[in-house]
């Protein structure tokens, strides 16, 4: 089956697209609103897209209801932002966070979640978090005219938890236990972890 995605509607091609791309790691972006209260929502069109420098990418796409996203206004006004990252134990409220609330409500005092201060930048980060980012917005990019936007920000700050990290400092999958998503309003745990036989002789 071949399918040209200018051919579908808007709303199926996300669908089809968010079922293909899988899995994918969720970005729990935290910002400031302009009364100074504090907006909290996940985006999982998110990814590492460079180490030197560090770069996160986030995509931010329009729906019907929500042209333009709060947490997108609010880092064209600040360019600051942190993104957290859930484990399976977080997953009901990084949900609740993603509710469509009217600007200005706060999502950490609608799901129980403490912001926490960074060092770096103003934004919160959830503190109950695994590991956190503070960010500042490198570059702003509209994807053609529909109100999409990626957004590229470079990484200031790292918080981890200290139970995370392995003898060799990186952080280990199997304590990190992150959430990650699926189409459908599926989610999903790394399930099985493995080494391809190329990879077996390094060590763990």
């Amino acid at each position: 089956m071949q399918i040209d995605p200018q051919t579908l509607s808007p709303a199926r091609r996300y669908f089809l697209l968010i079922s293909a791309v899988v899995p994918r790691p969720i970005a729990w972006v935290g910002t400031d609103n302009v009364e100074g209260g504090h907006n909290l929502a996940p985006f999982s069109f998110f990814n590492c897209l460079s180490a030197s420098p560090p770069v996160l990418g986030i995509g931010f796409s329009p729906t019907e209801s929500k042209p333009s996203k709060d947490s997108l206004a609010n880092i064209r006004r600040t360019g600051e932002l942190t993104v957290s990252i859930a484990d399976l134990s977080l997953g009901d409220r990084l949900h609740e966070s993603s509710a469509e609330l009217p600007y200005g409500e706060d999502e950490f005092a609608a799901t129980g979640l403490t912001p926490a201060r960074g060092s770096v930048v103003s934004a919160p980060f959830v503190a109950e978090a695994p590991v956190a980012m503070e960010c500042r917005l490198r570059q702003l990019i509209e994807l053609g005219d529909t109100g999409s936007t990626m957004v590229l920000v470079d990484v200031l700050m790292l918080h981890i938890r200290d139970t995370l990290l392995d003898a060799r400092g990186t952080i280990d999958p199997h304590r990190l236990k992150p959430l990650a998503r699926l189409g459908g309003g599926r989610y999903a745990s790394l399930g099985e972890i493995f080494r391809l036989p190329s990879y077996e002789q390094l060590p763990d």
